[in-house]
């Protein structure tokens, strides 16, 4: 197999583990947010700074019942 062949094979499925690693740890939740509003459209989407104040307040606002 020839460099560029490997090379061809491999950027796309290293790419595709990437995106995935992002969804799976909340990297990509304002992409997804964005994309999910721009379908709406009813309302402009909050900033990247607005979101991640409101993902905060949303994960902290509910009880933890851990203790």
């Amino acid at each position: 197999m020839s460099t560029n062949t490997a090379t061809n094979w491999l950027k796309p499925r290293l790419a595709k583990l990437w995106q995935g690693l992002r969804e799976w740890c909340g990297d990509a939740a304002y992409e997804k947010y964005t994309q999910c509003a721009a379908r709406q459209g009813s309302e402009p989407p909050l900033t990247a700074a607005e979101f991640y104040v409101e993902q905060m307040n949303r994960k902290y606002s509910r009880p933890n019942r851990c203790c």
